[in-house]
């Protein structure tokens, strides 16, 4: 946490200086020739003051080189535009190794992936009828993850792709439900677990580049996701106003059941989980511009 936070002050004083610089060059460019040299002792004043305007250039050269190169935390690799093998060991040693988040990418942290808000709703006339509200919940288990496939980061990009299998995937935290499954109504609040095991997750986005302040930035249009998995455990506390007969009898109903019922919810999992991890890549590709993720 420290070096994070040295990163971040040295990060911050950077583009302090480079701001200040410039506006100094700007000045410094219109400003008047020097006078007419007269004399030894003003030769020497021009030569001392030529010395001192290359050093300072120098250490702008330096100082500037530390700006830019602490946009990436020690150790991140850069990869070549197309290098698909490049771009699999680097993502993925962002889920394990920067789990916690890249601040100078505007990468929030992947474990656990904080999530405020999540609905889940199932209408129609299908079996399972419900609106199910998770607020301030915890998807933990990205840390693990091995990815698969990492398509499309190219040098005009207009389609990507990501594939990663997460062994232990779970979603916790405070949920509200009420509706109806398969023949059985269910109505509860409290705390849930939803667990997934062996979870293969693919992102598909597509996206076009634009240019901000001079530089091309990727913007995401559409993101779309989806999942399988081989077991789906959930365990909602507090159902049916805590009568804890019911509340168990419900809970086991569902995961004897889980198959059926994840058929029937997973277009819902999938729109709330694409708009969530379309944030996430928007942040990123936001902060940083396109060229400066690659070598």
């Amino acid at each position: 946490q420290r070096r994070d936070v040295e990163r971040l002050l040295l990060h911050s004083q950077c583009q302090v200086f480079c701001n200040g610089f410039f506006v100094y060059v700007f000045f410094f460019a219109r400003a008047r020739s020097p006078p007419t040299l007269l004399n030894k002792k003003c030769c020497q004043h021009k030569v001392s003051t030529a010395m001192k305007v290359k050093f300072n250039a120098g250490l702008v050269v330096l100082l500037a080189s530390t700006c830019f190169a602490a946009k990436f935390p020690a150790g991140y690799t850069l990869c070549k535009q197309g290098d698909d093998k490049c771009l699999l060991d680097q993502i993925g040693a962002t889920f394990t190794k920067h789990s916690q988040g890249i601040p100078e990418m505007n990468l929030v942290g992947l474990d656990p992936l904080k999530i405020e808000k999540m609905d889940i709703v199932q209408g129609g006339d299908g079996p399972i009828n419900i609106v199910l509200n998770f607020k301030n919940v915890d998807l933990t288990g990205l840390s693990q993850s091995t990815v698969k496939k990492a398509n499309g980061f190219t040098a005009n990009p207009t389609k990507m792709e990501m594939a990663v299998l997460v062994p232990v995937a779970s979603l916790v935290g405070g949920y509200k439900i009420n509706g109806k499954v398969l023949i059985l109504p269910i109505q509860g609040e409290g705390k849930s677990n939803m667990t997934m095991e062996n979870c293969h997750i693919q992102l598909k986005w597509t996206g076009k580049l634009v240019e901000k302040a001079g530089k091309q930035f990727y913007q995401v249009d559409k993101l779309k996701a989806t999942f399988d998995t081989t077991r789906f455990h959930m365990h909602f506390s507090n159902l049916f106003n805590g009568d804890k007969a019911l509340g168990d009898n419900m809970n086991q109903f569902l995961n004897d059941n889980w198959q059926d019922i994840l058929k029937e919810l997973k277009p819902s999992i999938v729109t709330a989980f694409a708009q969530i991890f379309q944030r996430v890549v928007t942040n990123v590709f936001d902060k940083v511009p396109y060229a400066e993720l690659y070598q």
